[in-house]
This record gives structure tokens, sequence and C-alpha cells, in this order.
């Protein structure tokens, strides 16, 4: 297994795997391969992601933005059939070395087994529930997109007090560019 910069040939299997992974509102709506590379293009560097392959066949995916003191995970996925096959943990690690590790993440409150099973992988991980402020993602801002109760966690030394510490992140994820609760 190998790990490598997003390509243009990777981008159906991404967006194959992104949008049968996350639900509507919780991801970007990619109108197609073009808009994935011009929105990653328009981001000048802030916003990337690697695949995760073992010669042609795509894995999996971890997108991330990088911010002052921290790198921020935006999707991260394994393909279906290769779960439970430890890929997760060997993405994150590479994250880890290779980018930060100090790593900011929202996840799902643990209101049923799937939910529950992911917040268990990450803490497996090293990462950690920050409870400082109760935390809701904001829409991405398609069509129909709402806002959803998540909770924050981190992985290293991420100073996370109020909104405040994730305000940069919030101006260029999501374009706010006020406090939201």
């Amino acid at each position: 297994m190998e790990f490598t910069n997003l390509k243009l040939e990777d981008y159906p299997e991404f967006l194959k795997l992104y949008n049968e992974t996350f639900p509507v509102d919780q991801r970007r709506l990619y109108e197609d391969e073009k808009h994935l590379d011009n929105y990653i293009k328009m981001k000048g560097g802030k916003f990337n992601a690697f695949a995760a392959k073992d010669g042609d066949l795509f894995l999996g995916f971890l997108s991330y933005w990088t911010f002052k003191g921290y790198t921020y995970i935006e999707h991260f996925a394994v393909s279906p059939e290769h779960r439970g096959k430890n890929l997760g943990r060997l993405m994150l690690h590479h994250l880890f070395k290779e980018v930060s590790p100090n790593v900011l993440l929202e996840v799902e409150p643990p209101t049923d087994q799937d939910s529950q099973k992911r917040i268990e992988f990450y803490e497996k991980n090293g990462f950690r529930i920050r409870k400082e402020f109760n935390y809701t993602q904001p829409s991405y801002g398609g069509k129909g997109q709402e806002s959803v109760p998540m909770l924050l966690m981190t992985h290293g030394d991420v100073n996370l007090h109020n909104i405040d510490s994730i305000k940069e992140m919030l101006q260029e994820v999501y374009n706010i560019n006020h406090a939201v609760n």
C-alpha cells in the first residue's frame, strides 16, 4: 500500500466513495471531477487530500486543511470492502508523520452503533473528545443542506478553548465569518 497526493485520475474513485460515505449535509456538493479540481486549485494549498492505493486499486482517502497550530481532517474514508484491515489506522499515522501530529476533526455524537464505533476507532488512535464548548458543523451551503450537531476530537496538542480557537477553520472550510454555537 502507498499514500499519494490525490491526482486527477483518482477523482472518479474519490467522488464515488465520498458521495457514498458521507450524508449530503456533511459534504460539499461537487458537480464532477472538474469542479473538484477547480476547488482544490482555488484553495491554494490549504486544502489537500491523499489516496491510499494498492497499485491501481483505490482503497480510501483522507482530505485535510492546514491551519496555524493544527491540521483539520475534513473527510476520511476507506472503501467498504477494505474496512477492518487496519488501513484507517495507517492513513491516520501517515498524516501524523507527514503533515502534523496536531489534528482536529468532527465526529457525529454516539447515537448509534456506527457512530460509537467511529469514536472508539479515533480514541484507539490517540484522539480525545473535546467538550470545551458545544459545536455544530455549519452547513456547507448547498441547496437543502443543514447544519449538523457534532463533537470535536483532537490528537496531539490542539489549542481548543472556545469557538475563537477554530475561527480560521470555520472561515476557510465553511465560509463562516462570525461565531457559531
